[in-house]
């Protein structure tokens, strides 16, 4: 089964993933940088001239292999019951675009029945020269790149925020880091279990806020990114908005317990 980007159709059913055997070969002999997400992904250029990027330049494919997260991980891997899960996030993820959240443009779908289950690669553009805050973390910039990146982390999951996204896994990995000149852009990724609605409450931006904190902490990256760091996140989230400042910070003390609560489990 194959939903695929109308714009892009010809190019992706030239790559053939819709053949079994073709899309393992592309898996397992494409460039695979670490993008975020739960295991292995692949990037592969798309065979015709005429697909181009948002910026006119030709287009690679980032393929991401849907798998299971926590224990049902070890138990089912990439083994699914159908591809309603993959699907809706290819949905969701183009309404968000759609709605000016900064996200990848999604392609599509690949889907493969193997007896009772299915496995499904997930399509979407791949974002240039854009690594993981993670990994631009470990890199050790300078405090100026650092604070310019967190503010425009914050900015960047604001917008997410504000077009009606609700990340279920928002965590250092899942955010892509571009510097251009002086200036930085982030882009969230790793939509699965992405969820839209209105604006989520206050309540809900803190909780996925602190376990994006708690993702720093966990990677021994908090003290890199550091007070002034956190603090041009924070800033660039709410902006001028002084009720959402308010209503953030009176969460505040309730989201630190959570975080030492789960320190606790981290080795």
């Amino acid at each position: 089964m194959l939903v695929v980007d109308a714009a892009l159709e010809n190019a992706v059913h030239a790559l053939a993933l819709h053949e079994p055997e073709r899309l393992r070969d592309v898996l397992a002999a494409a460039a695979a940088p670490p993008l975020g997400g739960r295991g292995p992904a692949a990037v592969v250029d798309l065979p015709t001239n005429d697909a181009e990027g948002d910026a006119g330049g030709a287009v690679r494919l980032h393929l991401r292999p849907l798998r299971h997260g926590g224990w049902l991980g070890g138990l089912l891997g990439r083994r699914w019951l159908g591809l309603a899960r993959p699907v809706a996030e290819l949905e969701a993820t183009a309404e968000l675009r759609a709605r000016g959240a900064p996200v990848p443009r999604p392609v599509g779908v690949v889907g493969h029945r193997v007896w009772r289950f299915w496995e499904a690669v997930v399509a979407t553009v791949f974002e240039e020269d854009a690594p993981d805050a993670a990994r631009f973390l470990a890199r050790d910039p300078a405090p100026a790149r650092i604070h310019r990146a967190a503010r425009a982390a914050g900015h960047a999951v604001r917008r997410f925020h504000d077009a009606g996204g609700r990340h279920r896994d928002l965590h250092v990995g899942n955010l892509l880091v571009r510097e251009v000149d002086e200036r930085a852009e982030v882009i969230i990724v790793d939509l699965d279990r992405a969820r839209l609605g209105p604006d989520p409450p206050p309540a809900r931006r803190m909780a996925e806020l602190m376990r994006l904190y708690r993702s720093l902490v966990k990677r021994g990256l908090a003290t890199r990114v550091g007070p002034r760091g956190c603090a041009a996140f924070f800033a660039g989230y709410v902006g001028r908005d002084r009720d959402l400042r308010r209503a953030l910070l009176a969460r505040l003390g309730r989201e630190r317990v959570r975080v030492r609560l789960h320190a606790l489990g981290y080795r």
